[in-house]
């Protein structure tokens, strides 16, 4: 039977030869990197809500300068763009017209799915339709919008006394759907949707399941968040898909992945994939930790109905997501409790991050927040921000993992929540990466020992390596 296949980039990256980009140099090219990046889709989310319009309208619409000069170039650019647009949106169409049809066949499911992946690639990768204006004229990484401190003190003054409301997961769960199956490289792959329990989004929440071909009852679970700006499977390559979603499947370990709030397909028109969540930092950036974090809660209460033991994990953001899960789930339904929690590249001091990670100045955040008079007062919101200062799980069922030497969420703003948490050093992996050799070594298998120990099964048939975890 034919069936989807993982990129050859993985399989690159996976292995040896992926090892010499876990380098200090790669990490500094990478992370420079990312400003313009995020420039490309700022200019890519720009022209969603400006197809038609003038380039003069259209760079108001980015956040950039006007640019006479570059009007001929900004209006071919739009053209191109919006054949790409409209491709996807058609592919789009065909995708939900198929995979949640029950009479639908295999070869069609695959065939929508694979005409629906490429467009939506082709449509975000876009360097060689906007970088003539990234690179050359002043397009903002993000678009930002930032509150008033008080406002927001006056509009969260009784959440911040009671934060646990604003986490809570309601003994009601939400419907969750299920569409058709499409066959994997030695997987069956389909996706949920539920509409979300959050006041802060009004979409549905969506994940891409991974099972075994002839999966049965009982299968161990991993619900794992990505990072800040993905994509999933609206890109050709999507890390966790390749060393998680497909890598477990085919050893017997159902893995969900979700998109997170504003990422990926509940991207909001004019925005790109997580750019909502630092347009109006700080608020925005609790809404999605409480609003993954409630969603995340109904996809282990799915899995747990499955027969299933459940980890909850996450890279970077979306180990930020498995923080506040790990420390708020205490209180909530027994089903909707994970088993064990993996926040990698993680952090339990939000606040902290903003002011000393390199993020923030990369991106321009710093100045947006100094500027609107936040910095004295980041730290009135740390009940909201942060995870707290208790674990409500076992804290011997906690298993972060971290980079020594990462700089955009320095480890000591994880350690100290781990060290207040009771986490015990075993638990803890530490390797001697930063951020993003973090992921290169996820990417490479070192991950999957520390899966295995949260979900106490055995996925390579063999001992996990002690030298995985080091104290």
């Amino acid at each position: 039977m034919a069936h989807l296949e993982t990129p050859t980039v993985h399989r690159l990256l996976a292995s040896p030869l992926g090892g010499v980009l876990d380098t200090a140099w790669f990490e500094r090219l990478k992370t420079r990197s990312l400003r313009r990046e995020f420039a490309l889709q700022r200019a890519r989310a720009a022209a969603d809500v400006a197809l038609g319009a003038s380039p003069r309208e259209y760079l108001r619409a980015v956040g950039a300068p006007p640019a006479p000069h570059l009007s001929g170039r900004i209006e071919s650019a739009l053209a191109a763009y919006a054949s790409r647009r409209e491709a996807a949106l058609d592919a789009a169409d065909r995708w939900h017209e198929v995979l949640w049809d029950p009479s639908s066949s295999v070869d069609d499911r695959l065939h929508a799915e694979r005409e629906r992946r490429r467009a939506e690639h082709r449509r975000r990768d876009v360097a060689d339709v906007f970088g003539f204006l990234v690179d050359d004229h002043l397009v903002p990484p993000v678009d930002y919008a930032v509150p008033a401190v008080d406002a927001v003190r006056s509009k969260y003054h009784t959440d911040l006394a009671a934060p646990g409301e604003v986490y809570g997961v309601s003994e009601r769960f939400p419907r969750v759907e299920r569409s058709d199956w499409v066959p994997g490289p030695g997987t069956a792959e389909y996706w949920l949707r539920f509409l979300t329990p959050s006041p802060y989004v009004s979409d549905d929440a969506v994940a891409r399941v991974y099972e075994p071909p002839d999966a049965g009852d009982d299968l161990p679970t991993l619900v794992f968040y990505g990072g800040l700006g993905m994509v999933n499977d609206c890109a050709a390559y999507w890390p966790e898909e390749a060393y998680l979603g497909r890598a477990l499947a085919s050893e017997g370990v159902r893995v969900v992945l979700p998109d997170a709030p504003w990422h990926g397909r509940r991207e909001p028109l004019g925005r790109f994939s997580g750019e909502s969540y630092l347009a109006r930092a700080p608020e925005s950036m609790f809404q999605l930790y409480a609003t993954a974090t409630v969603e995340a809660g109904c996809f282990v209460d799915w899995a747990h109905a499955e027969g299933s033991t459940v980890a909850l994990g996450g890279v970077s953001l979306g180990g930020i997501v498995a923080m506040h899960v790990a420390g708020r789930c205490g209180s909530w339904p027994a089903s909707a409790r994970p088993d064990s929690v993996v926040p990698v590249a993680a952090t339990g001091d939000v606040d902290a991050v903003l002011v000393e990670g390199d993020l923030s100045p990369l991106l321009d955040l710093d100045d947006v927040l100094r500027g609107a008079g936040w910095y004295p007062h980041l730290h009135e919101l740390s009940p909201l921000l942060n995870p707290p200062e208790s674990c409500g799980l076992d804290p011997d069922r906690v298993f972060p993992v971290f980079g020594r030497r990462d700089t955009l969420v320095p480890p000591h703003t994880l350690t100290a929540t781990l060290d207040a948490w009771g986490v015990p050093a075993e638990n803890r992996t530490a390797w001697d990466t930063g951020h993003f050799g973090t992921l290169l070594r996820s990417i490479r298998g070192d991950l999957t020992p520390v899966v295995e120990r949260a979900l106490a099964v055995d996925v390579a048939g063999q001992t996990t390596p002690t030298d995985a975890v080091t104290p």
